[in-house]
Protein backbone atom coordinates (compact mmCIF):
# COMPACT_ATOMS: atom_id res chain seq x y z
CA UNK A 1 0.00 0.00 0.00
CA UNK A 2 1.29 3.43 -0.93
CA UNK A 3 1.38 5.73 2.09
CA UNK A 4 -0.03 9.24 2.35
CA UNK A 5 3.59 10.41 2.73
CA UNK A 6 4.49 9.13 -0.75
CA UNK A 7 1.36 10.73 -2.18
CA UNK A 8 2.46 14.06 -0.66
CA UNK A 9 6.02 13.65 -1.92
CA UNK A 10 4.76 13.11 -5.46
CA UNK A 11 2.60 16.23 -5.25
CA UNK A 12 5.43 18.30 -3.76
CA UNK A 13 7.84 17.24 -6.49
CA UNK A 14 5.29 18.03 -9.21
CA UNK A 15 4.75 21.49 -7.74
CA UNK A 16 8.49 22.15 -7.55
CA UNK A 17 9.64 20.89 -10.96
CA UNK A 18 7.84 23.35 -13.26
CA UNK A 19 9.39 26.26 -11.36
CA UNK A 20 12.93 25.15 -12.07
CA UNK A 21 13.63 24.49 -15.77
CA UNK A 22 17.07 23.03 -15.14
CA UNK A 23 15.61 20.38 -12.81
CA UNK A 24 12.70 19.68 -15.14
CA UNK A 25 14.99 18.63 -18.00
CA UNK A 26 16.19 15.49 -16.19
CA UNK A 27 13.22 14.87 -13.90
CA UNK A 28 9.57 14.11 -14.43
CA UNK A 29 6.83 13.13 -11.99
CA UNK A 30 3.81 12.59 -14.24
CA UNK A 31 0.24 12.44 -13.01
CA UNK A 32 -1.30 9.04 -12.43
CA UNK A 33 -2.41 6.65 -15.14
CA UNK A 34 -6.20 6.43 -15.34
CA UNK A 35 -6.56 3.61 -17.88
CA UNK A 36 -6.24 -0.13 -17.58
CA UNK A 37 -2.93 -1.64 -16.48
CA UNK A 38 -1.66 -5.00 -17.70
CA UNK A 39 -2.71 -7.84 -15.38
CA UNK A 40 0.92 -8.96 -14.96
CA UNK A 41 1.77 -5.75 -13.07
CA UNK A 42 1.83 -6.40 -9.29
CA UNK A 43 -0.80 -4.64 -7.19
CA UNK A 44 1.71 -2.40 -5.38
CA UNK A 45 3.11 -1.07 -8.65
CA UNK A 46 -0.36 -0.78 -10.13
CA UNK A 47 -1.29 1.46 -7.18
CA UNK A 48 1.83 3.58 -7.76
CA UNK A 49 0.94 3.95 -11.45
CA UNK A 50 -2.43 5.36 -10.40
CA UNK A 51 -0.54 8.11 -8.54
CA UNK A 52 2.34 8.67 -10.98
CA UNK A 53 2.57 7.09 -14.40
CA UNK A 54 6.22 6.16 -14.01
CA UNK A 55 8.81 8.84 -13.43
CA UNK A 56 12.24 10.11 -14.32
CA UNK A 57 14.45 10.93 -11.36
CA UNK A 58 17.74 11.88 -13.01
CA UNK A 59 19.43 8.52 -13.66
CA UNK A 60 16.60 6.46 -12.16
CA UNK A 61 13.55 5.68 -14.26
CA UNK A 62 10.36 4.02 -13.06
CA UNK A 63 8.44 2.53 -15.96
CA UNK A 64 5.07 3.95 -16.99
CA UNK A 65 1.97 1.78 -17.44
CA UNK A 66 2.53 1.26 -21.15
CA UNK A 67 6.21 0.46 -20.84
CA UNK A 68 6.19 -1.73 -17.71
CA UNK A 69 4.52 -4.82 -19.16
CA UNK A 70 6.59 -4.70 -22.34
CA UNK A 71 9.93 -4.60 -20.55
CA UNK A 72 9.67 -7.72 -18.47
CA UNK A 73 12.26 -9.40 -20.70
CA UNK A 74 14.70 -7.86 -18.19
CA UNK A 75 13.42 -10.42 -15.66
CA UNK A 76 14.06 -13.34 -17.99
CA UNK A 77 16.82 -15.76 -16.94
CA UNK A 78 20.16 -15.24 -18.68
CA UNK A 79 22.26 -18.33 -19.39
CA UNK A 80 25.39 -18.30 -17.27
CA UNK A 81 24.26 -15.42 -15.05
CA UNK A 82 25.18 -15.78 -11.37
CA UNK A 83 21.69 -14.61 -10.31
CA UNK A 84 18.69 -16.50 -11.66
CA UNK A 85 15.61 -14.40 -12.30
CA UNK A 86 12.28 -15.19 -13.96
CA UNK A 87 9.09 -13.30 -14.74
CA UNK A 88 7.04 -15.53 -12.47
CA UNK A 89 9.13 -14.40 -9.47
CA UNK A 90 10.33 -10.91 -10.40
CA UNK A 91 8.80 -7.75 -11.86
CA UNK A 92 11.11 -5.12 -13.37
CA UNK A 93 9.75 -1.72 -12.31
CA UNK A 94 12.50 0.45 -13.73
CA UNK A 95 16.19 1.08 -14.21
CA UNK A 96 19.07 2.95 -12.67
CA UNK A 97 21.31 3.84 -15.58
CA UNK A 98 21.07 0.50 -17.46
CA UNK A 99 20.67 -1.68 -14.37
CA UNK A 100 17.13 -2.96 -13.78
CA UNK A 101 15.30 -2.64 -10.46
CA UNK A 102 13.05 -5.52 -9.44
CA UNK A 103 10.07 -6.12 -7.21
CA UNK A 104 9.95 -9.65 -5.82
CA UNK A 105 6.43 -10.88 -6.50
CA UNK A 106 6.26 -13.23 -3.47
CA UNK A 107 6.83 -10.61 -0.78
CA UNK A 108 6.92 -7.17 -2.45
CA UNK A 109 10.55 -6.44 -1.59
CA UNK A 110 12.59 -4.25 -3.98
CA UNK A 111 15.96 -5.49 -5.25
CA UNK A 112 18.74 -4.26 -7.47
CA UNK A 113 22.24 -4.81 -8.74
CA UNK A 114 24.64 -2.22 -7.29
CA UNK A 115 26.92 -0.61 -9.84
CA UNK A 116 30.23 -2.39 -9.73
CA UNK A 117 31.52 -1.48 -13.15
CA UNK A 118 30.22 -4.66 -14.80
CA UNK A 119 27.08 -5.49 -16.75
CA UNK A 120 24.27 -6.13 -14.26
CA UNK A 121 23.45 -9.67 -15.38
CA UNK A 122 27.10 -10.65 -14.92
CA UNK A 123 27.05 -9.51 -11.29
CA UNK A 124 26.79 -11.93 -8.41
CA UNK A 125 25.74 -9.09 -6.07
CA UNK A 126 21.96 -8.69 -5.97
CA UNK A 127 20.76 -6.69 -2.97
CA UNK A 128 17.48 -6.08 -1.22
CA UNK A 129 17.00 -2.31 -1.26
CA UNK A 130 13.65 -2.06 0.52
CA UNK A 131 11.09 -4.20 2.31
CA UNK A 132 8.31 -2.90 0.05
CA UNK A 133 7.60 -0.42 -2.74
CA UNK A 134 6.42 2.31 -0.39
CA UNK A 135 9.68 2.17 1.57
CA UNK A 136 11.67 2.19 -1.68
CA UNK A 137 9.81 5.30 -2.83
CA UNK A 138 10.18 7.13 0.51
CA UNK A 139 13.78 6.20 1.29
CA UNK A 140 15.38 5.70 -2.12
CA UNK A 141 13.49 7.68 -4.76
CA UNK A 142 12.64 10.49 -2.32
CA UNK A 143 15.39 10.04 0.26
CA UNK A 144 19.08 9.56 1.02
CA UNK A 145 19.06 6.06 -0.46
CA UNK A 146 18.93 7.72 -3.89
CA UNK A 147 22.60 8.60 -3.59
CA UNK A 148 23.43 5.09 -2.36
CA UNK A 149 21.95 3.31 -5.38
CA UNK A 150 22.79 5.90 -8.07
CA UNK A 151 26.10 7.31 -6.87
CA UNK A 152 24.64 10.79 -7.41
CA UNK A 153 26.92 13.78 -6.95
CA UNK A 154 25.83 17.03 -5.26
CA UNK A 155 25.13 18.52 -8.70
CA UNK A 156 22.74 15.73 -9.72
CA UNK A 157 19.42 17.36 -10.67
CA UNK A 158 17.24 14.97 -8.65
CA UNK A 159 19.55 15.25 -5.63
CA UNK A 160 19.06 19.03 -5.86
CA UNK A 161 15.28 18.53 -5.97
CA UNK A 162 15.50 16.30 -2.89
CA UNK A 163 17.52 18.98 -1.08
CA UNK A 164 14.97 21.64 -2.03
CA UNK A 165 12.19 19.39 -0.72
CA UNK A 166 14.09 18.99 2.57
CA UNK A 167 14.46 15.23 2.06
CA UNK A 168 18.26 15.23 2.18
CA UNK A 169 21.05 17.50 3.28
CA UNK A 170 24.39 18.00 1.58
Amino acid sequence: MISPEVRQLLESARALLPQETEWDVMNSVPTGHAGPVDATVPDAYREYLGLANGGIFSNMVLFDAGYAAGNQFLADPVDGAPVTLGRQDWFCLGKIYEDPVFLKRADGTVWGFPDQGIIWWQSDVFEKWADNLDTFLRETVFGPGFRTVTGAEDEDPWWQVLREMGRVSR
